[in-house]
């Protein structure tokens, strides 16, 4: 029996053992291998099959079922040039945008998209509007003074519209149905 470089080699000497053994016990015995082990692949002394000559040819020619990478499209009939080299790919994809661009669909699609993409347009405008009035804001206030007088410009306006409009009863009524009208136009009703 042929030795392989697998099996293991019976130790020369008794290895120490980490726990003591009982007078009752024997140790335990090598297991060596019965045969040898069989190898994967193909067998040496057999003789190759007599219809393939190259390996890197029976891998060739032996096709795998899956996707195509490939995909020829022929070229249209109506095409200028039949006999030029490639597919038609392109009169193709020519071919299919002038369709649809001539059935009316664009103008469809424009009609349905048309009120979300101006509510859109309108929330990035007001955001970008409040981006620079915040902007403008911080740049002020980081100005000496101008906080202080800005806050008193404000104080100002309240007393001066609390004095002019809301000490008579008749124009604290005319405001509070400006107001009101103002708050119902605003959520649509009447």
């Amino acid at each position: 029996m042929a030795e392989t470089p697998f099996s293991p080699e019976p130790p020369s000497s008794p290895e120490p053992q980490p726990w003591p053994m009982e007078a009752t016990e024997t140790p335990p015995d090598p297991i060596t291998p019965e045969s040898e082990p069989v190898l994967a692949g193909p067998d040496p002394e057999a003789d190759p099959p007599e219809s393939v000559t190259d390996p890197a040819d029976a891998l060739v020619s032996a096709p795998e079922p899956g996707i195509v990478a490939t995909f020829e499209v022929p070229p249209l009939e109506g095409s200028a040039d039949p006999a030029s080299e490639g597919g038609g790919e392109f009169d193709l994809l020519l071919q299919k945008i002038k369709d649809w661009l001539s059935s009316g669909e664009l103008q469809a699609q424009w009609q349905r998209f048309r009120g979300p993409l101006k509510g859109l347009a309108i929330l990035i405008g007001v955001v970008l509007l409040l981006r620079v009035y915040a902007s403008l804001i911080g740049t002020l206030d980081s100005l000496p003074l101008v906080g202080g007088l800005l806050e008193l410009a404000g104080l100002i306006a309240v007393s001066r519209f609390t004095v002019t409009r809301l000490v008579r009863k008749s124009d604290r009524e005319q405001v509070f149905a400006d107001w009101s009208r103002r708050w119902n136009d605003f959520r649509g009703r009447e």
